[in-house]
């Protein structure tokens, strides 16, 4: 009777391990930079052909390698970065396991160069398969170069699951551009099909690698902070709110030189932003973090991607509060950039809004006086004023009145002083200048003028005062009864979570047979809007994602503010637009509601003058 469990033998283990540490061409590269880093290189060139499938080269000026080690390091577990166990605990070095040469040599033909200063020559090793098939002196500069040829070729069927060589080189590029913001103090030179890619400087400056890596408008984005204490160090380069992407591509972490992945990161950051961005966009982030090696684990996966924290609660809140700070002090109103579209039969007004809104808009030379007549006269009862047009109070404006006198109840210091002073003195350097379709305020001041989003505006008002008066939100009992009928399961939801219920304003009772009747209900609301607010909660608390208290109270309060705020086409008193624009002034961010959609939009004059073919 055979045996069914046998000893592999030594190549296939090989092949078996090379699988771990190679999964693509990019891998390859990843391993061979780290490695010229480790060595202490200054200068590192990366070339690749079709994908690096065919070929790749890294070749740099590090320490280099005598004869002996050029040999010993295509041996499996064969390393200068550690001595022992005790030395996993306090990892200094990208790689450490001594395994990216013997796997890459496993799986392909490698042929590497390499001298030692002062060294009369260099050593020349190639390999095929696993199997050393030449050693020789030969004639080389100080440093290492490493040729990998033919990846796969001997593992047919890992090579057929490879993508196309433009993918695999989108795969190459991504994995070099992530280790030149690791180390800015090391030229990288990055060589595409025999193009050359783009050229860091190797200054160590992160913001110069940044710019010539992603352009100007990421650049220019860029909020700096940094935060240090006896055993961490933290340095944050993240774009402005206006800057934001559909995934996390734009987001870097490096731990110690590494780039890494991390949930906790990602939380942080995702918290710090919330209500900045909208919902499922992502900022541009660069994190640069330094802490004591024995504070993290890297050994956790060949790769070394992921890493874990000792601390993970303090590393969140260190993150978080880093960016939030940020956030504050920096001027998030995004600029408008107009583009002027060309027609060669007629001549049409310069598009500017996000949503492709047309604001007429004229001067006061006196080359233009005709048309800003013409201009009066052809917009004028179409809800369009003028800089010299007069806001009037609107008799249809009392639902609005009760909104913001409901929200003046609970600002009972604030309304001392607004009795005792004018509210148009506190924003004398703004003035109004009108609003657009019932929706956008325009204002002015100095250069620039200001669209604001007067639904949005009103929402980020609201959620500040409701988050800050959580478990105090005024109630009122209702006049009749509100009952809501509610799903099987949903009753025991709803007891279960009460207390929150409670805080946000609600009071209710069995009604029987799966209903419930509510006795009292946020004051800002009507009945209608309390009852849809209660049912839309019902509906978050059976979203199992967000079964925790403060997303579902975060939650709670944004849907809250937005039924309470004023709507688009709501129009709007003199005094009702300078309540609001008092009442912006002091909130925590100005700048987003709280989904993250912009509050208010810039047009410089300058820009204005452009589009007009005063200035070129």
């Amino acid at each position: 009777m055979m045996n069914k469990i046998r000893l592999l033998d030594e190549k296939t283990i090989n092949k078996i391990s090379a699988g771990e540490v190679v999964e693509r061409p990019a891998s390859i590269v990843k391993e061979l930079i780290e490695n010229s880093i480790d060595a202490g290189s200054k200068n590192i060139t990366v070339e690749i052909l079709e994908g690096g499938i065919p070929y790749i080269k890294v070749s740099d000026d590090g320490c280099g390698m005598n004869e002996i080690d050029a040999i010993l390091a295509f041996e499996r577990h064969a390393t200068s970065k550690i001595k022992s166990d005790n030395d996993l605990y306090n990892i200094g070095t990208l790689g450490f396991r001594g395994e990216a040469l013997a796997s890459i040599a496993a799986i392909s033909h490698v042929t590497l160069q390499t001298k030692e200063e002062g060294a009369l020559f260099g050593t020349k090793v190639v390999v095929e398969g696993g199997k050393v098939i030449e050693k020789t002196n030969c004639g080389c500069a100080k440093g290492c170069s490493v040729e990998v040829r033919d990846v796969f070729f001997n593992t047919p069927a890992r090579r057929k699951f490879l993508k196309k060589p433009s993918t695999e080189a989108m795969y190459i590029t991504d994995t070099v551009t992530k280790l030149c913001l690791s180390h800015p103090e090391v030229s990288f030179k990055y060589v595409k099909d025999k193009k050359l890619q783009f050229i860091t400087s190797g200054k160590g400056d992160v913001e110069d690698v940044i710019l010539r890596l992603f352009g100007n408008e990421v650049y220019s984005s860029l909020m700096s902070v940094s935060f240090q204490t006896e055993d961490l160090k933290l340095k944050i380069l993240a774009g402005k709110n206006s800057l934001n992407y559909s995934n996390r591509n734009m987001q870097f972490f490096y731990v110690n030189g590494r780039y890494v992945k991390n949930r906790t990161l990602s939380a942080a950051i995702d918290e710090a932003f919330k209500t900045y961005i909208p919902v499922n966009r992502y900022p541009a982030v660069f994190l640069y973090m330094e802490i004591d090696p024995r504070q993290i684990d890297v050994n956790i996966h060949p790769s070394k991607l992921e890493i874990k924290f000792s601390d993970e609660r303090r590393v969140f809140e260190t993150v978080y509060k880093t960016i939030k700070d940020s956030l504050h002090k920096y001027n998030l109103i995004p600029e408008v950039k107009i583009e002027e579209k060309k027609n060669i039969f007629k001549i049409e007004t310069p598009t500017i809004s996000a949503e492709q809104t047309k604001l007429y808009l004229t001067s006061s030379d006196k080359e233009l006086e005709e048309e800003k007549k013409k201009l009066d006269n052809e917009f004028r009862g179409k809800n369009v004023f003028l800089k010299d047009n007069v806001l009037k109070e609107n008799s249809k404006n009392s639902s609005l009145d009760n909104h913001l006198a409901v929200y003046e109840e609970y600002e009972d210091e604030k309304e001392e002083v607004n009795k005792k002073n004018d509210i148009t003195k506190k924003i004398s350097d703004i003035r109004i200048v009108g609003t657009l379709f019932s929706t956008y305020i325009i204002v002015e001041k100095e250069d620039v003028f200001y669209i604001i989003d007067q639904h949005a505006a009103h929402e980020r008002i609201l959620y500040e005062k409701f988050t800050s008066q959580y478990e105090k939100i005024q109630t009122k009992q209702v006049t009749f009864p509100i009952v809501v009928e509610l799903q099987p399961g949903d009753l025991e939801l709803v007891q279960q979570e009460k207390k929150l219920l409670n805080k946000l304003g609600y009071t209710f009772e069995e009604f029987g047979n799966n209903s419930i009747i509510l006795r009292e209900v946020p004051v800002i609301l009507g009945q209608p809007e309390a009852r849809q607010l209660f049912i839309e909660i019902v509906e978050k608390l059976r979203d199992k994602e967000l079964i925790n208290k403060i997303s579902l109270k975060e939650e709670s309060i944004i849907m809250m503010a937005c039924k309470a705020a004023v709507k688009a086409m709501d129009n709007l008193s003199e005094r009702e637009i300078y309540k609001l624009f008092e009442d912006l002034k002091i909130t925590e961010n100005p700048y987003t509601c709280p989904h993250g959609r912009p509050v208010i939009i810039a047009i410089t004059k300058t820009q204005l003058e452009k589009m007009f073919k005063r200035i070129m």
